[in-house]
């Protein structure tokens, strides 16, 4: 897909973005989504990561008036596990900017793919709402496969949060759970206490995980598994015993015999 960046400007957010960010994020996640402020709040912990750098790790797409049009990050949150938020007003859509961002975002994920442990699987997933259909085509437009369903439940506080270098941002708990295939369709709700969505995990193998990482950890396990059978600090094998035969009695034992004598039991 051509990408048209015509009268728009792709840069690194800065500090002074976040609250176009923020609106932003709101009128992507939709209605019954996450506002702004939750969603800044779920992203800036994975910003505060030692391992992450806004020069390089955050893209944002700019009109020539400032309006934040496009936003993506990345960002490593586990061992071989590298997550990715991006999100395209409504208006800029189908011109190609959520597909730059997200190859932008992977060709990052791979070079953070690097620094993994040797033979560690590694992937890329990103966390999209179930509302956004444009989205969802294109993470699977390019490779990435369809995983489970994740419920989010947003807990509203009401005291102000100081984390937020937003005027009147509020603090917010999150849950997370996945939806069970036999559980009821769950339907995207808001209310004044909390706000529930659903999402679906989506990922992309950037590096499979090599045959001696695969031996080792089977090895791990059967060492594992026999160090559970055996007490911690017993003997591999009993101790061996001895007949015990006096000075004199080998005095007087012919030699032939005495080894016969001082052979284990």
């Amino acid at each position: 897909m051509a990408v048209l960046l015509k009268n728009l400007v792709a840069r690194t957010p800065q500090i002074h973005d976040l609250q176009a960010i923020s609106r932003l994020i709101a009128t992507c996640e939709g209605a019954g989504a996450a506002t702004g402020e939750q969603a800044l709040e779920q992203l800036l912990p994975c910003w505060q990561h030692e391992n992450f750098q806004m020069a390089t790790d955050a893209w944002m797409i700019a009109t020539r008036t400032r309006e934040v049009v496009g936003f993506a990050c990345v960002w490593c949150d586990a061992p071989g596990q590298i997550s990715t938020f991006i999100c395209v007003s409504p208006a800029y859509r189908n011109r190609g900017i959520g597909t730059l961002l997200l190859r932008l975002v992977e060709m990052r994920a791979r070079q953070h793919a690097q620094f993994a442990q040797a033979g560690e699987r590694v992937i890329l997933r990103g966390l999209i709402n179930l509302a956004n259909a444009g989205a969802q085509n294109l993470f699977d437009r390019e490779g990435y496969q369809a995983g489970e369903q994740v419920i989010r439940v947003v807990f509203h506080h009401m005291q102000a949060s100081r984390e937020l270098p937003i005027p009147g941002a509020r603090t917010y708990g999150i849950a997370d759970a996945s939806v069970m295939p036999t559980w009821p369709e769950a339907a995207p709700s808001q209310d004044d206490l909390c706000t529930i969505c659903l999402y679906r995990v989506y990922e992309k193998e950037l590096r499979p995980a090599s045959a001696v990482c695969l031996e080792a950890d089977h090895y791990a396990v059967a060492r594992a598994s026999r160090s559970k059978r055996r007490p911690r600090g017993a003997a591999l094998h009993p101790p061996r015993e001895y007949h015990k035969i006096s000075p004199a009695q080998m005095d007087e034992t012919p030699l032939e015999q005495q080894n016969t004598l001082c052979a284990p039991m």
